[in-house]
This record gives structure tokens, sequence and C-alpha cells, in this order.
């Protein structure tokens, strides 16, 4: 081959990266069907366990088989609501939606189980989160309001409402939401990082923190 015909070096070092990734993805798939042959095989034998539920609508997400993933963490919400640890399994699966950026998802799934389970504050929590990602300000705002008025002394809750002000423009209100928040715990830097973005917000030119939604 003559040197004009060869691949610039850092083509074939790009060629060689990409060869190299689709070779682990490849890896990595066939892992990921081994485990849900596994979990498959799991809940033949018991049908509502629901933490094999969550892992192969988790481990059918991360196949790119979106539809069956969805469908079995939705599952979870038809369970008996006495079945062990129903509440974190169905918050780790909002979560999951969360991490991976699928926020309508998540947002689906959490406020179905506000519905099915009004009193937890975890679930408006995380319609709160959701719908801030989303752009949905007004409901965000109301849900994060909920969520603490189920748990008033959450810090959390407390910081996520603040948050959830802050991007709202309700600067004046936020600020004085995520103070309360550092002053709930003064090791939380997530707070303290929040609160310093909503002061420097309100000092920032044309901004008087009196913007409703």
């Amino acid at each position: 081959m003559s040197d004009a015909a060869r691949p610039p070096k850092a083509d074939r070092a790009i060629r060689r990266g990409s060869a190299a990734s689709a070779l682990r993805q490849e890896a990595a798939d066939r892992a990921g069907e081994g485990c849900v042959k596994a979990l498959r095989r799991s809940l033949s034998c018991s049908p509502t366990y629901a933490p094999a539920i969550l892992a192969l609508g988790t481990a059918e997400y991360q196949l790119r088989r979106h539809a069956q993933g969805r469908r079995l963490l939705f599952s979870l919400l038809a369970l008996p609501r006495d079945t062990k640890d129903i509440v974190e399994l169905i918050d780790k699966a909002g979560d999951f939606f969360i991490q991976a950026s699928r926020y309508s998802e998540g947002l689906a799934l959490y406020r179905q189980a506000a519905a099915r389970y009004p009193r937890v504050g975890v679930f408006r929590q995380g319609i709160g989160c959701c719908a801030g990602h989303e752009g949905l300000r007004a409901e965000a705002t109301r849900a994060s309001r909920a969520a603490l008025a189920l748990e008033p002394g959450n810090q959390r809750f407390v910081n996520d409402l603040g948050w959830t002000l802050c991007e709202a423009g309700r600067l004046q209100e936020a600020c004085a939401v995520l103070r309360k928040a550092v002053d709930m715990d003064k090791k939380d830097a997530l707070a303290a990082e929040n609160l310093k973005i909503c002061l420097r917000r309100m000092t920032a030119p044309g901004k008087n923190g009196r913007r409703k939604l």
C-alpha cells in the first residue's frame, strides 16, 4: 500500500477506538442477555417478586428494549400495597428513569405512584424533579410543596423546593427556602451551592427576584 493510500494515524486510532467500543458494547449486551434470562426464570417461579421485576425492567431498558422495560417497571404500581419495600422499589424505578434522562416516563410513573400512595412524600418529590426537567414549572412547584407538607422536617425536600422556585424565577422566595435548607444541614454542599446560584441570579442585571410563574 502506498503512503497516499494509508489512512492517517489519527483516523486509524479513531477506527480502533470505535471497534473497541463496539466490542465492549457487544460483551455488555451478551452479559445483559444472560442476566435477563436468569431474571425471567426467577419471575416464572414468582411472578410478583418486586425486586426481580425492577431488575428485569431496568435490564430490558439497558438492552434498548424500552417497551418491555417500561411495562415491567410500571407493573410495580399494580402490586399489592403491602408488598415488601414496594415504595422504595417504585422510587428506584423512578430514579432509574431520571438517571437515564427519560423524564417524561419518570413523570408518568411518579404521577401514578402519587395517586396510588397519596401520603408518600418521595413520589411528590419525584414529580417535582421530572416536571422541572420537562419545563413544567407550575407542576414542579406544586409537587415540591406537597412533598414538604407531607414531611416538613425533610431537609432534602426543603432544598428541592428552593431549587424548584429558583428555576421558576421566584428568586426571593427561593433564597429564603434555600437558606433554611442550609441551616438545617450545614454539611449539605448541594444546598449551599444552590443558594449561591440563587443569590447570583438575584444580583444579576435585570433580576429583582419578583418574577412569577
